[in-house]
């Protein structure tokens, strides 16, 4: 899915925010994307592995 998509799909994030999480410094934060060319790509099985990996366990 491209950026607007994905970004919807994560719970309405903005599509900014994903273009920071894309930039060298920030990639080991984000999801995994896929770039063929100019485009941008994520794949749904990256984005879910992303955001469990957010979880915050509360007691």
């Amino acid at each position: 899915m491209n950026p607007p998509q994905a970004a919807q799909y994560s719970g309405g994030l903005s599509t900014s925010f994903l273009a920071k999480l894309r930039m060298e410094k920030n990639r080991h934060r984000g999801p995994a994307f896929v770039k063929v060319g100019r485009a941008i790509l994520y794949r749904k099985a990256d984005l879910d592995h992303w955001l469990a990996s957010l979880i915050v366990e509360v007691e």
